[in-house]
């Protein structure tokens, strides 16, 4: 049995007669023919009822059809891998971001990276803070998207795009009524609700030190625990203007703390790591959208 039988027996079934298996595989109509034949001879079954006038397959012939269908995709799917094996094409490229931001402006951009690069699996990994740096560590992304609090050496980056954080309490809060701006001994009695940093560091942006803390693992959460009343704490803008134009939450200033501050997010990766091509095109892609 060969594969060329197969297409055969494929081009005949969906063309619905010799002749146009015949145009489709560029060959006779009697190559075709013998082909079909040796094949019933190797399998022991007859394919088609040949009684019927058009090519009409036995019961035996639709679940041999069935099969070889199966078979030739795998073996277009190794010829693909093939191709781009030689190519030079990776297999799979992983982004790595920080969960605070939008996730509309990434997908845009790796659907048109996937577009031109179908065979590569693009893995898409979402953690808090700085945890994207974990997963570059563990080999799972190239690229990472993260908020530049600090210089990394090892790291070249670009601009992504800037988000305005807000300290945030539930607007039934009585500190509200209270104080204009919350001393420091006052708020510390009252649960900060932070995000859980990276595996290797136990410190996270913004903590007030000696307070009251809630650590979760998740923005969603966050929020929750916060409209609940059951803490405060900062959060992107663009996940709570619902809440704050329907007075769940209220903005909340706190003793030598800053007004609502943006911060920056760059994509980032290893300056030390050769890209492949379709890791290439993504960070290039990204590169033409910020600069649009």
């Amino acid at each position: 049995m060969t594969l060329d039988q197969l297409k055969s027996l494929q081009a005949i079934v969906e063309g619905g007669s010799l002749k146009a298996a015949a145009q489709q595989l560029h060959r006779t109509q009697p190559t075709i023919s013998v082909a079909i034949k040796n094949l019933e001879q190797e399998l022991g079954v007859t394919l088609f009822d040949r009684e019927q006038y058009r090519n009409t397959l036995t019961p035996q012939g639709k679940a041999l059809y069935e099969k070889a269908k199966q078979v030739l995709g795998q073996a277009l799917s190794m010829e693909n891998l093939a191709k781009q094996l030689k190519s030079g094409q990776e297999l799979e490229v992983g982004l790595a971001f920080t969960s605070a931001i939008p996730v509309a402006p990434i997908l845009q951009t790796i659907r048109q990276c996937k577009a031109e690069y179908p065979g590569t699996r693009l893995e898409i990994v979402s953690k808090n803070g700085m945890g994207p740096l974990d997963v570059l560590e563990e080999g799972r992304a190239s690229l990472l998207i993260i908020p530049w609090l600090k210089n990394i050496e090892s790291l070249e980056s670009m601009h992504f795009m800037n988000l305005r954080f807000m300290s945030v309490i539930s607007a039934q809060s009585p500190l509200l009524s209270k104080y204009e701006v919350v001393p420091k001994e006052v708020i510390r009695r009252h649960p900060q609700v932070v995000i859980s940093g990276r595996k290797s560091s136990k410190t996270t942006y913004g903590v007030l030190e000696g307070g009251d803390q809630w650590r979760v693992n998740d923005f969603l959460t966050k929020k929750e625990l916060i409209v609940q009343g059951m803490g405060w704490g900062s959060l992107p803008e663009h996940l709570i203007k619902e809440e704050l134009d329907q007075g769940l939450l209220a903005p909340l200033r706190v003793e030598g703390e800053p007004k609502p501050s943006e911060v920056e997010f760059r994509i980032a990766r290893l300056e030390s790591e050769t890209a492949g091509p379709v890791g290439q095109r993504l960070w290039q892609l990204f590169r033409e959208r910020a600069a649009g």
